[in-house]
């Protein structure tokens, strides 16, 4: 029989909608009672409008060719941290519960003009800092591989609902792996873009009616299918509202158009940064997949950075940057953690206090570190096109709200298993940060295999404003060796 037609690609619901196959209103219905039927396990999307939905589906299906978008008809979730007009905008925030934004983040802005009709929003952490996805305003959202297990976060609502088929596409925001982690952790595609080509405006965090960009933070697409997200991405790439008079943005075209083309490396060891051993190994059987259908594979290049230097100046940045707009008695609580822990200079702890009392020199200190990372990551992409790294110490682990205190000090106390022993919660930020803190875009893509019968992800690691390399890669793939697969519990 197929899978349902909720779990088809958005690049082919989009072809239905376009051959009259399939009506605008007809999916919104089959999704909504889609979402009926799977969603109470699950808890992704948290918040519907139905009403506003079936009004604009059907001004959609009454609309003449001519006048259609290339998203016409598809009905779309939201991630919580973006502000929709007709839905709430929490980001899992008490204070926020209430929050009715009047305006369209810019990123959602362009896909309702582009066509979508949004219906729902999924769900996110408080304040979309964490790697799970749980609030006190609704509570947590599960895996839908094993809903033991989190779907990971900030973006987990979003990637939960693109795997069991809730909604065809959804727009996720990445500092700290926010698409990548729950990408992988849920069996689906993610696309956290370079830096600064997505607009931001009408993300939380910042609060409601900040203007100013948030340093490191990027939107990107979610979905079933590597076409999707270049689909999306097209759309959402723009210049910030005040720079669109004089500015534009045109991303390059991929570096390469065959597979075999590709000049490929696999980073896929325990040298630096924490990953367990069987998602390694899954990684190096990955590598002889590609291998068989003609790619080369390069298991020794490197870029010549220091990854603990790398780290440490990721952390240092993050935390400047979420902490910055925190009351005084977090940051002073903060420090007097970091020393009641008699944490050492490396510590999350330690280098966090650090990082929340930064000053105006040392952030221009930071950002001149950031630029030298840069360049080496630039002479190393001369020579390869891509590199193919983990996205988390291991696959989804199982729900784990435990921790005091407000905010990252709640996390400090968490530990996840790799190898069989507890290492830091916090080292999920690892992987993720290596790309984050260079501008780098990085495609999330499921490479066919299961530890404890959860999917497996790698991120592909593309040269700066190049996004179009990692993706035409994972398009490429994805024919030759498949992709998306339906968790069974959502058939």
């Amino acid at each position: 029989m197929g899978d349902p037609i909720e779990l088809l690609s958005a690049t082919g619901l989009l072809q239905m909608l376009r051959e009259r196959r399939l009506g605008a209103l007809e999916l919104l219905d089959l999704l909504l009672a889609r979402v009926e039927r799977v969603n109470p396990a699950l808890n992704a999307v948290v918040a519907l409008n139905a009403a506003d939905a079936r009004r604009d589906a059907r001004a959609a299906d009454d609309l003449p060719a001519d006048r259609r978008g290339p998203l016409h008809g598809l009905p779309l979730t939201f991630k919580d941290a973006w502000e929709v007009v007709g839905l709430p905008a929490t980001c899992g925030m008490p204070q926020l519960a209430q929050h009715r934004p009047l305006r369209d983040a810019d990123a959602v802005a362009r896909l309702r003009a582009a066509g979508a009709i949004p219906f729902g929003k999924t769900n996110v952490p408080l304040a979309a800092a964490d790697h799970q996805s749980y609030n006190a305003v609704y509570g947590a959202t599960s895996n839908p591989w094993n809903v033991a297990r989190t779907p990971g976060g900030s973006s987990g609502g979003a990637a939960a609902a693109v795997a069991a088929g809730l909604t065809p596409l959804e727009l996720g925001s990445d500092i700290g792996g926010s698409i990548r982690c729950p990408a992988h952790f849920c069996g689906v595609y993610g696309h956290k873009s370079s830096y600064g080509i997505v607009p931001t405006r009408g993300h939380i965090p910042p609060p409601p009616g900040t203007l100013a960009t948030a340093p490191l933070n990027v939107g990107g697409p979610i979905a079933r299918s590597a076409a999707d997200l270049e689909m999306a991405l097209d759309i959402l790439v723009a210049p910030s509202a005040p720079d669109a008079a004089a500015w534009s943005i045109r991303l390059p075209a991929a570096r390469r158009t065959r597979l075999g083309d590709f000049r490929v490396a696999l980073w896929a060891d325990q040298k630096a940064y924490s990953v367990d051993a069987r998602c390694v190994e899954a990684m190096h059987a990955y590598a002889d997949d590609l291998r068989r259908v003609g790619v080369a594979v390069d298991e020794t290049a490197r870029p010549e950075i220091d990854p603990w230097a790398s780290d440490d100046l990721y952390v240092a940045m993050l935390f400047s940057v979420v902490c910055a707009g925190m009351p005084e008695e977090v940051l002073a609580l903060t420090e007097r953690v970091a020393a009641d822990m008699r944490a050492d200079a490396r510590s999350y702890p330690a280098r966090i206090a650090r990082a929340v009392r930064t000053t105006y020199a040392e952030s221009r200190m930071l950002l001149e570190q950031q630029q030298q990372l840069c360049r080496s990551w630039r002479r190393f992409f001369d020579s390869y096109d891509l590199i193919i790294c983990p996205i988390m110490p291991t696959v989804a682990f199982p729900h784990d709200p435990s921790g005091s205190g407000p905010a990252h000090i709640a996390q400090y106390t968490r530990t996840v298993l790799v190898d069989g022993r507890p290492c830091p919660y916090l080292n999920g930020l690892q992987w993720p940060g290596l790309t984050t803190i260079a501008h780098l875009p990085a495609t999330a893509v499921p490479i066919g295999r299961r530890i404890d019968g959860l999917p497996m992800g790698v991120q592909l690691i593309g040269p700066y404003l190049e996004d179009r390399t990692p993706l035409r890669f994972a398009q490429l793939v994805e024919r030759a060796l498949g992709g998306f697969v339906a968790p069974p519990g959502v058939l």
